[in-house]
């Protein structure tokens, strides 16, 4: 290991031990938070069209914990077996290779950015707004290169290249207008400092609140700058006595409580004719993606601008069979993640933190851009760290 880590500059720490991790890093607590936030949204009603009854909600509410719970004792029971808690959470981070990689993100990113430039002109913001859901290629990949320069922009020794870094990925997102991207990326950032630095708990929550209050902002700046008020108000059908609240309140309100009425309506109304694969083809390139089965159902008026939580695709699929199947499978999920990921894994458990935090939105785990940022973030986390090799406080050396 020394002779591999010669003549570069590497900085010595050691992380927490699973038990100092704050709160929001526990996939139970994330899991029936975003359960809870999306039935107080709900019950506010913003919308004229938000789904009347408690009934199926608190259905969905508890077949979902119920399964999650069943798959996390699985999982986290079979695995414990063959415990790794006894393992060095002493790293090395080789600094000098994380820049090259960065480096080389960076390239990939504005190859991109410059083909679509050349061949379908400049990123929406620099030319129409108005075409940020479509507008040019190779997004799938883009999307995973800028979040990760951003995120490991937090890795970095140097102050002005962590400045540096950090403002290429997320210039590179603003210019496509991407608020959910930029969403991500905060969230990222936030799970890898809290894995990674000695801060105490309490000051991690302030740290986390700030981080929410501050992407409360940002989303409600970007929106409002994107669509105009009355737009919004008339496209998501929000109730004439919300019209005069605050904007940066009916965009949380209604991004939270819209999904999971949605949800709610897709059920009610779904006539389910037997299973189909669709909920495999987020993980298809865009131009191999066959036609949406279930596009009819969205022609309803009560079902506003698609997103339906991370349920969606097994429920239209499976109907209530494809609920519990899919809570069960990330139940599983985040028991290897206790188990086998915390806190070692860093930046792959930031982005499986990331995904479980948005579940109120959308299913963020089966998207082939996820899929893509999963594997650079692994190769750097290869490449970059070594376990074993610190001992005591972090100290940078040449």
């Amino acid at each position: 290991m020394v002779a591999k880590l010669e003549g570069h500059k590497v900085v010595r720490g050691e992380l927490k031990a699973r038990r100092y991790l704050p709160l929001f890093c526990s996939p139970i607590a994330l899991f029936i938070f975003n359960w809870t936030l999306m039935l107080a949204a709900l019950s506010v009603h913003v919308t004229y069209v938000s789904y009347p009854y408690m009934g199926m909600p608190l259905l969905l509410c508890g077949l979902s914990i119920g399964s999650f719970l069943l798959g996390y004792a699985v999982s986290r029971t079979t695995l414990h077996t063959w415990t790794t808690e006894g393992q060095s959470l002493s790293y090395t981070l080789d600094i000098t290779m994380l820049r090259q990689l960065n480096l080389l993100l960076c390239a990939g990113a504005l190859l991109i950015i410059a083909f679509n430039w050349v061949t379908l002109g400049p990123p929406p913001a620099l030319g129409d707004p108005a075409s940020y859901l479509t507008y040019g290629r190779f997004k799938q990949v883009l999307f995973p290169l800028l979040i990760s320069v951003t995120v490991n922009a937090t890795l970095e020794s140097s102050r002005p290249r962590q400045i540096m870094f950090a403002m290429f990925g997320i210039t590179g997102l603003t210019m496509y207008v991407t608020r959910g991207l930029l969403l991500v990326t905060l969230l990222q950032m936030l799970f890898v400092f809290a894995l990674k630095t000695r801060m105490e708990k309490k000051k991690l929550y302030w740290v986390a609140c700030g981080a929410g209050a501050f992407a409360v902002v940002a989303v409600t700046v970007m929106g409002n700058a994107r669509t105009a008020q009355e737009v919004f108000l008339e496209y998501l059908q929000i109730r004439r006595n919300y019209a005069h609240w605050p904007m940066a309140y009916l965009w949380l309100t209604s991004y939270i409580s819209i999904p999971v009425s949605n949800l709610c309506w897709l059920l009610t109304k779904g006539h389910f004719h037997g299973p189909t694969l669709a909920f495999l083809y987020p993980l298809l390139p865009s131009f191999l993606t066959p036609a949406n089965p279930h596009a009819a159902i969205h022609d309803d008026l009560r079902i506003i601008d698609g997103a339906s939580t991370y349920l969606a695709a097994y429920a239209l699929d499976f109907s209530y069979l494809g609920i519990y199947l899919a809570n069960l499978a990330l139940g599983l999920g985040c028991g290897w993640l206790v188990e086998r990921s915390l806190p070692k894994q860093i930046l792959v458990s930031a982005i499986f933190l990331t995904c479980l935090s948005l579940i109120f939105f959308s299913d963020m785990f089966t998207p082939l851009s996820t899929i893509i940022q999963l594997l650079i973030q692994t190769s750097v986390q290869r490449k970059c760290f070594h376990w074993g090799e610190a001992q005591g406080a972090s100290v940078v050396a040449g």
